[in-house]
């Protein structure tokens, strides 16, 4: 059975990162606000994928706006999104256009995203991937893994990470969808 190595030297089975991901699917299922959601996420994720900081974008269809949730691992603290920094400027944004896997390392240099990369730096971030949050109805946002290791999300990494992406666009879809539902069903109430 393959074996992963974290950069602290301890290794994770292939089959106990699956059943990670069945655990986050549990997790995530029984949650319906998009708040407590992501605090599941960090916890459950934490678990199986390298990461210092976990930011999830989401993308609200009533007002086309999009809302960033961030949070640093290691605290379990929010943190808030960077008012000098548009999303247009940013990785999430990005993915969210090409729906394709991203990442982004301080190593490379990359004059479209400055402004993002003077946001990393701030937090001593050299890698980030980020994912799009996709279901067959609709693209949700984006899910990105900060890491302050360099290099770390292999393409190996980026298969998993995508199944991860997969299970989560799910629940936030649901979780967003619920609170419509339920205001429907009341209209239909009264």
């Amino acid at each position: 059975m393959r074996t992963e190595e974290f950069t602290d030297g301890s290794r994770v089975s292939a089959a106990t990162r699956f059943e990670s991901l069945v655990r986050v699917s549990n997790a995530i299922g029984m949650h319906r606000d998009p708040e407590e959601l992501f605090g599941a996420l960090v916890k459950e994720l934490h678990r199986v994928v390298r990461f210092d900081y976990i930011a999830v974008t989401i993308r609200d269809e009533k007002s086309n706006t999009f809302h960033k949730h961030s949070i640093d691992a290691e605290t379990e603290a929010a943190i808030p999104p960077d008012p000098e920094l548009a999303i247009e400027e940013s990785d999430a944004w990005r993915v969210y256009q090409s729906q394709k896997p991203l990442i982004t390392s301080l190593e490379a240099s990359d004059n479209r995203l400055s402004k993002f990369q003077e946001v990393l730096k701030k937090r001593q971030i050299r890698c980030v991937c980020t994912l799009p949050l996709t279901t067959a109805h609709s693209k949700v946002g984006t899910l990105a893994f900060a890491s302050k290791a360099p290099d770390i999300y292999t393409a190996e990494e980026v298969c998993f990470l995508s199944v991860v992406a997969e299970q989560i666009a799910l629940a936030f879809d649901n979780a967003l969808h619920f609170d419509a539902a339920q205001a429907s069903q009341q209209q239909l109430l009264k």
